[in-house]
């Protein structure tokens, strides 16, 4: 029986792909998962809630930052269009970087209200931009090396930033600075974009000028991305990441710090294998388009192992939450235990459809992704309304929200692969 399963993963290329970069992508996410207990311990749960709204911010400016030009990397049938792509995308994340800057500059104050941070935190707003531009980078590149099929190279990259990163807040926790969770985080980018760079020059891309012809050429062939499905994306990003930004708001940061680490332990298979199926699953299918061939059977068995997976996850959860989280991370985190019992649905929803969405770029069909993200930020943009509930209601609330939108989404995906085997039949 082994010897058939391994024969069988030995002839499938997409497991092949997908187990490089799954490897890959444990090894480095481990590092930061293997330090949470010790973290956890150091920082308070109100740093975890500030540094949550960190990384939530750069989440959602992440999305506009190259006009989602990025995306087209993988498309032009040949490699120059496709390096004078990674140019333009990252030409166009400097200038959004730097207007952040300036954005931060003159209404810091007013920035910090809105978001309910203490004065002592301004640093923050003033990292936002510089950790916005090194993750689209990596974005960047990411999408060069998946062109190239370089998985591998993929894999060091994350495990370079996750290193760094992973030594880098250990280091400020053991000093007690507080804000050595964003800091280091920001080290850790840093150092995955120069990795990221290096990778990609080995690659065949070449950082140069694109002249003006060329560029408004491509601007033009691949405007679909930002005319269709930036503003959508937009939407989609903001339903994932703006919650915790409304509990510190609304409730408390150490509140935020709980729903924080519910998110980190619950997103543990959309962090470890989630984008790398997506990268192999855009990779195989854009293929199989170009060429008129068949795809559902190249991507079949990563169906399988996604669907395993999420019911794994549920039923761990379910049974154990509570004790797991108080016996790793302390007694101080009972409440994210807790918590966890509802959100670990929608997290298994999200696990499946964000291994799948990249049907949608490899297929052309972004508008349908784009028509669902506009309902799903409709459903999420109802939780200020709800911020008079209790804490544990407002999380019922959310959950039930997440769970009607991902089952959304699967079933849009069902209707995707259906309509276009049977347009190619």
């Amino acid at each position: 029986m082994v010897k058939r399963i391994l024969s069988y993963i030995q002839q499938t290329e997409v497991i092949q792909s997908a187990s490089v970069l799954v490897g890959g992508t444990v090894v480095a996410q481990a590092i930061p998962i293997a330090l949470q207990p010790f973290l956890r311990r150091y920082f308070e749960p109100a740093d975890f809630g500030y540094y949550s709204i960190y990384i939530s911010i750069i989440g959602i400016l992440m999305v506009i930052s190259s006009l989602r030009y990025e995306q087209a990397i993988v498309l032009p049938k040949a490699d120059s269009d496709s390096v004078k792509l990674v140019n333009i995308s990252l030409s166009i994340s400097l200038i959004f970087s730097i207007i952040l800057v300036a954005i931060a500059l003159l209404f810091h104050t007013s920035i910090l209200k809105i978001l309910s941070l203490p004065q002592d935190r301004i640093y923050i707003l003033f990292l936002i931009p510089l950790g916005t531009f090194l993750f689209s980078i990596f974005q960047v590149y990411n999408y060069w090396l998946i062109r190239k099929k370089k998985f591998k190279s993929i894999s060091v990259n994350k495990f370079s930033r996750r290193a760094v990163e992973g030594v880098s807040q250990s280091t400020f926790a053991i000093t007690k600075y507080s804000g050595g969770l964003v800091l280091g985080d920001v080290i850790g980018q840093l150092v995955n974009a120069v990795v990221s760079f290096y990778q990609s020059v080995k690659c065949g891309y070449r950082l140069q000028f694109v002249n003006p012809k060329d560029a408004g050429r491509l601007l033009r062939e691949y405007a679909v991305f930002p005319k269709v499905n930036l503003l959508p994306a937009l939407m989609s990003t903001i339903c994932f990441m703006l919650p915790v930004v409304f509990i510190n708001k609304y409730y408390s940061a150490e509140e935020a710090g709980y729903f924080d680490l519910s998110k980190l332990i619950l997103s543990v298979p959309l962090a470890l294998v989630a984008s790398s199926f997506s990268s192999v699953v855009l990779n195989k299918t854009a293929d199989c388009y170009r060429n008129k061939k068949p795809f559902i059977g190249e991507i079949k068995p990563l169906i399988w192992i996604v669907l395993a997976m999420s019911l794994l996850e549920v039923l761990i959860i379910v049974l154990w939450s509570e004790s797991l989280f108080t016996v790793i991370f302390g007694d101080k985190w009972l409440v994210s235990g807790e918590i966890s019992k509802l959100l670990v649905f929608p997290y298994a929803l999200n696990f499946i459809t964000s291994s799948f969405t990249s049907l949608f770029v490899a297929l052309n069909k972004i508008t349908w992704q784009s028509v669902w993200q506009v309902f799903y930020f409709l459903m999420i943009s109802t939780l200020p309304f709800l911020s008079g509930l209790s804490f544990e209601n407002f999380i019922f609330a959310y959950t039930t929200i997440e769970v009607v939108a991902n089952s959304t989404m699967i079933v849009l995906l069902i209707l995707l692969v259906k309509n276009t085997n049977e347009a190619r039949d």
